[in-house]
Order: structure tokens, then C-alpha cells, then sequence
């Protein structure tokens, strides 16, 4: 087994059963059928931790997932999964973690970035999406959820030896 497999094994599974979760048992703390985004906390630690190779694979994986669990088209959570877990792995080591306030920065900059990339898609592929304000009050609910359950996902995820930080390998 390569040095990556691990991590991706158990990053893809965390983030598969974080969408399953969203899809299944969240509705019951859903605001106005807002759930936080629980697969994207783990995308964004995993990819921190053990760079972008784990973050891209392990991304994809869970957004197939997604897609799947979904009505969405296929493809289209798995595009900004990949996208976000590749550039937030590229700053593997650089990124000293508080346990507060980095992790609220980071999912408040990614859940930003996933409604950019989400407009964009629904724009450029005229997918039809009765009602769709990427940025209207329900993106703030969830970017509020997010952050508020980032430093908790991050240090129960700190507990899980493999998910680690690594030493950067020049």
C-alpha cells in the first residue's frame, strides 16, 4: 500500500458517512432545510493535514457520493470536492491550527468557495434550479453551521492517528 492509501481509505469513508448522514439524520437540526455541510469539515482537515493528493482523491470520492444520494447532476458535488480538497491540500504544513479560530477561517473561506464554484456551475450548464440564489439567506445558514461545527469536527478528527499532520517531504 502506497503512503497515501490509508488516508484516502479512511478520508473517503469519513466523508462518505458524513453524507450519508447529511442525507438521512440531519434534517432533524435542518433550518429552513439548511443542514451543515459535514463531508466539506472533513474535506477541508483531511486536506490540511496530508495535502492535496488525499484532499482531491478522497474529495472526488465523497462527491460521487453526493451525486449519487442526490438530484443533483453527476459530477457536480464531486467538481468542487476535488477543486477545494487540491488547493487546500497545497497548503499542507503551512498552517499553523489553532483549535478555534483556524478552523472557523478556513470552513468560512471554503463554504464561500463551494458557492462560488456551485453559482458558476448552475450558470455555465444552465442546470435548472427552481428558485437557486447560491448567496441568499440559506448560503448564510449554512456557513453558519459550518463554522460553528468546524473546531469540533477538527479536533474529534485530531483523534484519528492516521489523519495526523505528516512532515512535509521536500
Amino acid at each position: 500500500m502506497g503512503r497515501d492509501t490509508k488516508p484516502i481509505l479512511i478520508s473517503t469513508t469519513l466523508m462518505g458517512l458524513a453524507v450519508l448522514l447529511q442525507s438521512t439524520l440531519l434534517h432533524w437540526v435542518a433550518l429552513k432545510g439548511v443542514k451543515p455541510d459535514l463531508a466539506l469539515v472533513v474535506l477541508v482537515y483531511v486536506a490540511i493535514r496530508k495535502g492535496s493528493m488525499v484532499g482531491q482523491v478522497s474529495g472526488f470520492a465523497a462527491g460521487i457520493v453526493e451525486d449519487v444520494l442526490s438530484l443533483s447532476p453527476l459530477g457536480y458535488h464531486a467538481l468542487f470536492r476535488t477543486v477545494l480538497g487540491f488547493f487546500y491540500g497545497l497548503t499542507v504544513g503551512s498552517i499553523l491550527i489553532d483549535p478555534v479560530l483556524m478552523p472557523i477561517i478556513l470552513l468560512i473561506i471554503a463554504t464561500v468557495i463551494k458557492g462560488l464554484i456551485s453559482s458558476l456551475v448552475v450558470l455555465l450548464f444552465a442546470i435548472p434550479a427552481i428558485g437557486f440564489s447560491r448567496f441568499a439567506g440559506s448560503f448564510w445558514i449554512e456557513l453558519g453551521y459550518n463554522a460553528l461545527l468546524a473546531p469540533f469536527l477538527f479536533a474529534a478528527l485530531g483523534l484519528i492517528k492516521s489523519l495526523r499532520s505528516r512532515e512535509r517531504e521536500e
